[in-house]
């Protein structure tokens, strides 16, 4: 408990926006790019000279207003303006992870914008949706939005990341995928972090608030979980989860008002979680511990036991990998 603890008082930043490399030649993906920490993350990518940043979302009036904000944005922290040139830098797609059939159609507009990619945040998410809350495919939303739509997405980008980490363009160890995970909650349900057997937790003891904040928890740690196993499937790449910390955003929308209180009292500015999401994406520790899970603000963590335990030794990576890719295949 006093670990769990510890990430709501994670001292100061040791790298900021000032660190990051010069991006020009490089395109990036965030998804939920049109708000909170992923707007500040995209922000601090057009301000480091990207060629493309692609932001990623389920409102088109949103993210266009987004693309205006970040395009006329003052530099955040102590990092400077951006100084390359270039038209249309920042972009936005219409993303919905929680209709799986949609997925396909994102992908494409994107594979068929450019040749390469460079960095992929799988920074959106939902976060303690009322009961009986589910996608257009049926799947428990929690789950459905913040795994099975994610891992559809990465099937698709996939290969453009592995040709842009085998060419020449690329530093080694710069092409990654960052998977959002949270605060290490230090009971998940089931032996692993996952209940196999209900994953949608169903049964009576998940209902009411405790089921919304387990699934909440569970789908969390099976990021975490997915991004040790695309490090072992795809050592080319860097994968990685991250807590990005307590952080003011809207993600709290759909809690009860007890949480929105807690987690308003011991919460930090939107600019310290992005943090976090720019260490994954280009620090260079990362790239030497791929698969690993960074805590608050960017430092590499470790996965609570149960979940620990799980990828060692009950191979769990490929067991939830195998889970998602039936859930979704149809949709390939």
């Amino acid at each position: 408990m006093s670990k769990y603890l510890r990430q709501y008082w994670p001292g100061a930043p040791k790298k900021t926006e000032k660190d990051l490399p010069d991006l020009q030649g490089r395109v990036f993906i965030v998804t939920g790019g049109a708000g909170g920490i992923g707007l500040a993350v995209a922000t601090a990518l057009f301000h480091a000279n990207a060629t493309r940043v692609y932001i990623l979302g389920r409102s088109d009036s949103v993210g266009e207003s987004a693309v205006n904000t970040i395009t006329k944005s003052e530099p955040p922290g102590d990092m400077k303006r951006r100084s390359a040139s270039g038209d249309d830098v920042v972009k936005f797609l219409r993303l919905d992870l929680a209709d799986l059939r949609s997925i396909k159609n994102t992908a494409e507009a994107f594979l068929a914008a450019e040749t390469r990619l460079d960095v992929l945040w799988h920074n959106a998410g939902v976060m303690a949706p009322p009961e009986g809350s589910v996608s257009k495919q049926g799947h428990e939303l929690s789950f459905a939005t913040n795994v099975l739509g994610p891992f559809l997405l990465q099937q698709f980008l996939t290969p453009i990341l592995l040709k842009t980490a085998n060419s020449d363009v690329a530093p080694k160890g710069s092409v990654r995928t960052c998977w959002a995970a949270s605060v290490e909650f230090p009971d998940p349900p089931g032996q692993d972090g996952i209940l196999w057997d209900d994953w949608g937790l169903t049964s009576s003891e998940f209902s009411g608030l405790n089921g919304r904040v387990q699934r909440y928890v569970q789908s969390k740690w099976a990021n975490a979980i997915l991004a040790t196993e695309m490090a072992k499937r795809y050592p080319q790449l860097v994968s990685t989860s991250f807590n990005p910390g307590a952080i003011r955003t809207d993600l709290t929308r759909h809690a009860p008002s007890i949480l929105k209180s807690i987690q308003g009292l011991l919460s930090y500015p939107i600019r310290l979680g992005a943090l976090t999401e720019l260490q994954a994406g280009f620090d260079d520790e990362v790239a030497e511990h791929n698969g690993c899970y960074l805590i608050p603000w960017g430092k590499i963590g470790t996965l609570i036991p149960k979940v620990a335990e799980g990828v060692e030794k009950r191979a769990t990576g490929k067991r939830l990998w195998n889970l998602c890719n039936g859930l979704v295949k149809e949709f390939y």
